[in-house]
This record gives structure tokens, sequence and C-alpha cells, in this order.
């Protein structure tokens, strides 16, 4: 069954598949922005509200911080979510995408952190974290 895109997330989502773990493998510099600059994910439906059902993109990390009982899962994920790592972002077309991080965002936008810290990557990287 291929996969439901919402028409709300045409535009935030890459044009390909990557492997995450291979994302976590990239060496790349740490530096900090505003975590302004990524607060308008918070409002799109990016994750799913249950758990082993796929991508659904049926709740925003919004709904998820404001109704914690709107989807347990993520709100368990929320909790979990590691602070300490950084955001791993990909500069494409002059546009930065998020490639792991989301909960990150979404937790520290919930306490209120100014600031986020980022791996940002280059296009170059996209053949090393894509996958079929």
């Amino acid at each position: 069954m291929p996969k439901y895109v919402p028409p709300a997330l045409t535009d935030h989502l890459l044009p390909f598949n990557w492997d995450v773990r291979k994302v976590w493998g990239l060496v790349a510099p740490v530096s900090e922005i505003a975590i302004s600059e990524f607060s308008y994910l918070l409002e799109l439906p990016l994750w799913s509200s249950v758990s082993n059902q796929g991508m659904l993109f049926d709740i925003s990390p919004a709904e998820v911080i404001r109704n914690p009982l709107a989807s347990p899962y993520q709100t368990q994920r929320l909790a979990d979510a590691d602070t300490r790592f950084p955001i791993d972002v990909l500069l494409l077309n002059d546009r930065r995408w998020v490639l792991d991080g989301v909960h990150r965002i979404a937790k520290l936008s919930a306490l209120n952190a100014p600031r986020l810290h980022v791996r940002i990557h280059t296009a170059s990287i996209i053949a090393r974290i894509s996958v079929n």
C-alpha cells in the first residue's frame, strides 16, 4: 500500500528516503541556531499517533505537546527524546531540512529553550545516507 502524504507535508518532505543510522555516523561540527527556525515544523502532521502502523502523518508535535493523551505513544517518545544530541540538518537548495531530531526540537520547544545544537550537512552526504 503506498504511503499517503497529507497535502500539508508535500513541501516539507525530502524527495528521497534515508537511513537515520547512517546520518548518526556522519562527522560534522556542532553549531547553534535559534529554535524558532524550526518552530513551523511543530504544527505539521509529521508523526504517527500509534506505534507500528507505518508513517500515518496524522498528528503534529504541537498537538502532542498541548494534549499528551492525544497520542500516548508520541508522548512517551517525546519524554524519551535525549536533547544532549544535536539535530541533524541537511542544507539542500538553500533550505534546511531536518534529517533527525524533530522529537528533540519539540521537547526543547516545550521547555522554552531558545537555541538548538545542530549538525549541518551539505548535499554531498545524500549518496551516503540514501536508501531505496
